[in-house]
């Protein structure tokens, strides 16, 4: 058992004087738990077990038809992201992009927690498919409890379109002055800016 500074870490909470004296963490790479005042009260197990992440989109908001969205003209120094709630605990494998019109040169994902840090990413990966689900694995799978995450979207050329919620009620932005390739700490959007959230679904 993780002493309660060390539990706290992996929390997606406040942290400090304000913290509260419970939360989520994992013990392990497979376990999801509640600690209370530093000790393990209850344990939900492998969330590979739990629920399909296939029904968790970005903003909660599927595309219904293939003409759904916004196509989006990406820039290489620009990661675009949008806010993705979990309900439960759940394994991803990786992200199913809405790809837009055209599809050419990579993309890579990435996954972060509520307060923007990098919790994984896929590799570099081909375009592939237009006005389609493309599924883009991550480097490795994650598990996932329940909260508030971030996907971020890469794009190594300008030609590529992806597609991009065009109105919501959710987080969604950019960050500027990125390199292509290399994810890096955000701020979590809490307003939504039309097209640039990336359309798409776990998996």
């Amino acid at each position: 058992m993780q002493d309660f500074d060390a539990v706290r870490a992996q929390f997606f909470e406040p942290t400090g004087e304000d913290a509260p004296d419970y939360g989520m963490y994992r013990p392990s790479a497979t376990e999801i738990a509640i600690a209370v005042g530093g000790v393990k009260v209850a344990s939900f197990g492998s969330g590979t077990t739990g629920a399909s992440p296939r029904c968790v989109y970005t903003g909660g908001h599927p595309p219904a038809t293939s003409a759904a969205g916004t196509d989006a003209t990406p820039v290489v120094t620009e990661t675009y992201i949008a806010e993705i709630l979990v309900p439960t605990a759940m394994l991803m494998t990786g992200f199913a992009l809405f790809n837009g019109s055209v599809a050419s040169g990579n993309i890579k994902i990435g996954l972060y927690s509520k307060a923007g840090a990098v919790l994984a990413s896929s590799a570099s990966t081909a375009m592939s498919g237009t006005d389609a689900f493309q599924r883009v694995p991550l480097t490795a799978t994650y598990q996932l409890a329940p909260g508030t995450y971030y996907i971020g979207l890469q794009v190594d050329n300008t030609t590529a379109r992806f597609n991009a919620h065009p109105f919501g009620n959710f987080g969604a932005s950019k960050k500027t002055g990125e390199v292509y390739g290399t994810l890096t700490t955000i701020t979590p959007p809490t307003t939504f800016t039309t097209a640039l959230g990336p359309m798409g679904g776990l998996y």
